[in-house]
């Protein structure tokens, strides 16, 4: 089910699917379990925010870009590890499930991934000192390796676990799984904070967390082992490698592309900067502009993560028009999402970085409209693409992000150099816009056209640019028009979003029965 039949929860198709299941495994529906994440994520990413406060706070400049350089890697490295098989459960566990072959698809799976985790990890810590002075550009101990090491199989057994419960439509577990990595993170990290003003401290709570963040999803674990052993149906080593290696290495070249799009700017700051610790204290200073920022990046990979099996689900059954609508609808509310709290960040950001982290990083203040226009795009682009996983052509992504990934190299290269911190935010926010604008094109080229209200609202980061009062009084009137008119949402899909969020707000008390006022 997709936002496109939100209306009908409980619509034939979901009654007949669930009877016609193989087991019984409970999924979410897209309406209670994007409601439900939303919500768990209001108090997520403002811990996030207090924890990344913090880290600004306790560390300095250059201590903060070694933890930077060190999450950019294990970005990179955990989904390359693993092979990019894991990604492929969002797209293929329903197919496998409803032929009785969910265990042997997830075993093999499982063992391919656990070895080049192994392999990833020996090499790591035989050739320290080479890998080393490629993450971080200088040379640790193999102490510290070792911690990046744990880190890393920490991560990947976090990110797996979700991308399983993510594929069995376990939305609330995902949820639950988040908020206690979220806590425990936060709790760690501060309190070593207090005893060891050191990157590795931050390390070393990032890898805990993950590992606690596995609690929740136990017994969802438990019921998926146990209840798959009902089945019967055999699967042959060919069949299920020609169909998920293809998709897999489309995910991977995907990551790759997407994570060094993502990081690209950190490392050549590092490297075209003069010495090791200017570098990584620039990327100190990229870190703290990106806090605000990371608050939306983070969410824009959850929501894409639980959109995606139920578009592949609507897909599989047919319901291609069902598509269609969500993505036409999730491009105009992404946009308008991410701009409001953009807006919301701007107007708190002089205060944060002036008074609770005393002007040290006034660098970064400096550049977080670009940042938070970065963000806006890249996270509807990120959104909309899930069409092409879900049709099983994901070169097409690939591809999308190659472009954007050369721009983004190129103008670094050519802007680092003259303008700095602002020249390499700058160019990755270029760059992000490019990779909206060749994912609406690339739609439009599969025959999904979204109308010329998403081309207006993907304009809208542009206004960042001009600081918060502007942006504010841009806000303020599409507000309006959206509220009073059909300019920028039709009547439907009003209704399909009071049909999601209303009976949400009315549980928690809120008397509300409709989010709308039509003039």
């Amino acid at each position: 089910m997709s936002l496109g039949s939100i209306a009908k929860p409980d619509s034939d198709l979901s009654t007949t699917e669930q009877r016609n299941s193989p087991n019984h495994l409970v999924q979410d529906s897209l309406a209670s379990g994007l409601a439900f994440m939303l919500l768990a994520n209001v108090g997520q990413r403002g811990i996030g925010f207090f924890r990344n406060l913090s880290f600004c706070r306790f560390l300095d400049e250059g201590s903060l870009g070694l933890w930077a350089l060190a999450s950019s890697f294990l970005l990179l490295a955990a989904p390359l590890a693993v092979l990019g098989l894991p990604g492929t459960f969002g797209k293929l566990i329903e197919s496998y499930r409803l032929r009785r072959q969910l265990r042997p698809f997830l075993l093999r799976i499982a063992a391919v991934s656990s070895i080049g985790v192994v392999l990833v990890s020996i090499l790591l810590i035989t050739s320290h000192q080479d890998s080393s002075s490629w993450i971080f550009g200088a040379e640790i101990g193999i102490g510290s390796m070792s911690v990046v090491v744990f880190a890393l199989v920490s991560v990947v057994l976090f990110n797996t676990t979700t991308e399983l419960l993510n594929g069995l439509r376990k939305g609330r577990v995902v949820s639950a799984m988040h908020t206690v990595n979220s806590l425990t993170f936060t709790a760690f990290s501060v309190a070593g904070l207090f005893l060891w003003q050191d990157w590795r401290s931050v390390l070393i709570a990032f890898a805990l967390a993950s590992l606690c963040g596995l609690i929740p999803s136990l017994r969802s674990l438990m019921a998926v082992w146990r209840e798959s052993a009902e089945e019967h149906s055999a699967l042959s080593h060919s069949v299920i490698w020609n169909r998920v290696v293809p998709f897999a290495l489309s995910i991977w070249v995907m990551n790759l592309l997407a994570n060094l799009f993502d990081v690209i700017d950190r490392y050549m700051l590092l490297y075209l900067a003069e010495s090791q610790e200017l570098g990584a204290a620039l990327v100190g200073q990229f870190h703290s502009a990106r806090i605000l920022p990371l608050l939306l990046t983070s969410l824009t990979m959850m929501l894409s993560s639980m959109l995606l099996p139920y578009l592949a689900a609507d897909w599989e059954s047919g319901n291609k028009h069902r598509v269609k609508d969500a993505l036409q609808l999730t491009s105009k509310l992404s946009m308008s999402f991410f701009f409001l709290l953009s807006i919301l960040s701007l107007a708190v950001a002089p205060v944060l970085f002036n008074h609770f982290l005393e002007g040290r990083f006034s660098d970064g203040l400096a550049i977080m409209p670009i940042a938070l226009a970065h963000c806006c795009f890249l996270a509807t682009g990120t959104l909309l693409q899930n069409y092409f996983w879900c049709v099983e052509k994901g070169r097409v992504v690939g591809f999308i992000l190659a472009i954007g990934l050369l721009i983004n190299v190129v103008l670094n290269a050519w802007w680092v150099p003259i303008y700095g911190l602002s020249g390499a935010m700058s160019a990755t926010t270029v760059a992000g816009g490019a990779i909206l604008m060749l994912t609406w094109g690339a739609l439009y080229c599969h025959g999904i056209e979204l109308d010329r209200t998403n081309l207006i609202l993907c304009l809208l980061p542009i206004v960042l640019l001009f600081g918060a009062l502007p942006s504010m009084a841009i806000a303020a009137l599409l507000i309006v028009l959206t509220s009073r008119s059909s300019l920028l949402l039709s009547t439907e899909e009003k209704r399909r979003i009071d049909d999601a969020i209303v009976p949400q707000l009315q549980r928690i008390g809120l008397p509300i029965q409709t989010l709308w006022h039509i003039g």
